[in-house]
């Protein structure tokens, strides 16, 4: 008598714990998007291209463009900011997240128009002048968009164009990150030389 009741209570068990796994499963708790770090992305993308250069530079061999410092006819703010410093970073957020680092080593490069900004320990981004001491990269980014609830939920992975203004100071650079068709940034960072 007691095997035959021990064995329906062990098997109810097990299906409700096999029940709340699967129901569970996917469910997001928040409401809120993975928070938007340009940085972080840099890095990754970087390092994809990175990754593709060696294979590419595995089966045949292309010198790299040397650099050509700023010549006189650049802008004082390019010539300020021309060469490696170390930047002081604050970070101000809008409708999505930029976040906040220590102080960071970058290294500009000047070349006709277009500047190549190599952060520590990153490969360069390559920028190009649309204006003045401002300049912009394109990227193809994406978002998760979430509809329905409960078993119902769905998630649809959005890509969107995104880019990335710099823009020139007398002390430094603003990077301003844009998302999708926006005309005002969804958040940027103010980078201040500290040496």
């Amino acid at each position: 008598m007691k095997k035959t009741f021990v064995i329906p209570i062990l098997l109810m068990t097990l299906f409700l714990m096999l029940a709340c796994s699967i129901s569970y499963e996917g469910i997001s708790i928040s409401d809120d998007l993975e928070p938007y770090d340009p940085i972080r992305e840099m890095i990754i993308e970087q390092t994809l291209e990175a990754g593709k250069a060696e294979e590419a530079g595995s089966t045949e061999a292309t010198p790299e463009p040397e650099y050509q410092p700023v010549d006189s006819s650049g802008s004082d703010t390019e010539r300020v900011v021309a060469g490696q410093h170390e930047y002081a970073v604050t970070a101000t957020n809008f409708e999505c997240v930029c976040q906040e680092t220590a102080n960071m080593t970058v290294d500009f490069k000047f070349t006709g128009d277009q500047v190549e900004i190599t952060n520590e320990g990153g490969s360069p981004m390559v920028y190009d002048k649309i204006s003045d001491n401002k300049y912009q990269r394109t990227f193809m980014g994406y978002y998760i968009l979430t509809s329905g609830e409960g078993d119902q939920a769905t998630e649809t992975k959005v890509e969107e164009e995104n880019r990335t203004v710099i823009i020139l100071t007398g002390n430094g650079y603003v990077m301003e990150n844009y998302k999708g068709e926006t005309g005002s940034p969804c958040c940027y960072y103010t980078f201040e030389i500290q040496k």
